[in-house]
C-alpha cells in the first residue's frame, strides 16, 4: 500500500514536470565528528605515526583519507606498540580508562577524540552507579561506545539491553522469580532511535516500579542524532524515496533508514554512489536525501551529482550544521 505522503509527493512533482532532489534540513558530519577529525589531523601535523583504536568515525571514506595523514586503524594498543606507532588515538566513540593507562605504560602518547557528549554519558554512568543504581544501558553490546561506558561505570551491576529478553529479570518486582532491585537507572547509547528507547523505558518501568521500586530514566540519545531523525521525518512527507548515505558500521545511519521506513517511504542506505540501483527510481519523481553523522560532505555532493545525472533537478536548499547544547546534555 502506498502511503498518502508518497502519493502527495508524486503528484506535486508531476504537476511541476520535474524530478526533484530534496535534502534533509540537518544531515552529514555532526559537531562531535568534525571535532574528532580536527583533533587527530592536528596531532598528525606534530609528527609521529598515530594508531587509531578502531575507526576514528564509522565511515570508510574518512578512514581511508586519514591513512594519507599517517593515521591507521589497529585492533589493540598491543598492536600499536608492536607496529612502531608513537601515538594512539581514542576514537570519537570513546573508550574505557584502562586503554589510556595501558598506552601510557607502553610509552605511547594518547590523542583523545572522544565526543564530549559521549564523555558526559560516561560520567553519568559513573555517578548513577555511585548513587546505588543498577545500570541498564540501552544499546548494542559490541559497539565501542557501549563498551567504553560500561568500563567507566566499573560495576558488575549493569546490563546492556535492547529488548526485555536481554534483561536479567524474569518477573516484575513483587513477583515470584528473578526480579529487579529497588533502584534501577536507564540510559542510552547516544545514537539510538528515540521511539525505540521510549518504548523500552515504558516496558522497564512496568518491571521496576511495582512494590516501591525506583526507576531513573535519562535520555542520553544525543541532539545531533535526534535532530537528524526529526529532519528525516519531515523529509518523508515530501518525497517518494529516501536515500541515506553512511557507513555500514554507523549506528545512527542505520537508525535513519529505520525512521524512513517507519514513515512508509521506501528507504535505502548507501556508502557510495556506485551502490545506487536503477530500479529504485522507477516511477519516482522526488528523492529525499539524508546522511549519517559520520558522512563527509564530499560523499553527499557526489550522490547529488549522480542523481542529477539520472535526470533529477538539483536541490534548491542545502543542509545546515548542528550546534548541540553540550552543557545541558545528560545532567
Amino acid at each position: 500500500m502506498v502511503s498518502p505522503a508518497v502519493t502527495g509527493a508524486t503528484e506535486r512533482a508531476m504537476s511541476s514536470g520535474q524530478r526533484r532532489i530534496v535534502l534533509a534540513e540537518v544531515m552529514g558530519f555532526c559537531w562531535g565528528v568534525r571535532r574528532a577529525l580536527e583533533i587527530v589531523q592536528q596531532a598528525s601535523r606534530q609528527g609521529g605515526r598515530i594508531a587509531a583504536l578502531g575507526d576514528i568515525i564509522h565511515n570508510p571514506h574518512v578512514v581511508q583519507e586519514l591513512q594519507m595523514y599517517g593515521i591507521e586503524p589497529v585492533d589493540s594498543i598491543d598492536d600499536a606498540h608492536a607496529g612502531g606507532f608513537q601515538w594512539v588515538a581514542i576514537t570519537a566513540h570513546g573508550a574505557g580508562p584502562s586503554r589510556v593507562r595501558q598506552a601510557m605504560s607502553l610509552g605511547l602518547g594518547v590523542v583523545d577524540t572522544t565526543c564530549p557528549l559521549v564523555m558526559k554519558v560516561q560520567r553519568l554512568a559513573e555517578r548513577l552507579v555511585r548513587e546505588g543504581y543498577f545500570l541498564v544501558l540501552f544499546g548494542d553490546r559490541d559497539h565501542p561506545e557501549v563498551r567504553g561506558i560500561l568500563e567507566w561505570a566499573d560495576t558488575t551491576r549493569a546490563v546492556v539491553a535492547k529488548r526485555a529478553a536481554d534483561l536479567p529479570w524474569t518477573v516484575a518486582r513483587g513477583g515470584e522469580g528473578q526480579s529487579p532491585p529497588r533502584k534501577v537507572a536507564l540510559i542510552s547509547q547516544t545514537t539510538k532511535q528515540t521511539e525505540a528507547f521510549l518504548s523500552f523505558a515504558e516496558g522497564l518501568a512496568g518491571m521496576v516500579l511495582p512494590h516501591g521500586g525506583e526507576l531513573r530514566v535519562v535520555n542520553t540519545i544525543c541532539q545531533p542524532t535526534w535532530e537528524r531523525q526529526e529532519a528525516l521525518r519531515k523529509l518523508a512527507d515530501q518525497v517518494d524515496l529516501i536515500l541515506v548515505i553512511g557507513g555500514r558500521k554507523s549506528s545512527n545511519t542505520a537508525r535513519l533508514v529505520e525512521v524512513g521506513r517507519a514513515c512508509g517511504v521506501p528507504s535505502y542506505q548507501i556508502e557510495r554512489v556506485q551502490e545506487l540501483r536503477s530500479e529504485w527510481f522507477e516511477g519516482v519523481q522526488t528523492v529525499g536525501l539524508s546522511a549519517g553523522a559520520s558522512t563527509p560532505d564530499s560523499v553527499i555532493l557526489e550522490t547529488i551529482q549522480a542523481l542529477v545525472e539520472r535526470g533529477f533537478e538539483p536541490p534548491t536548499q542545502f543542509w545546515r550544521l548542528d550546534d548541540p547544547d553540550v552543557d545541558a546534555f545528560a545532567e
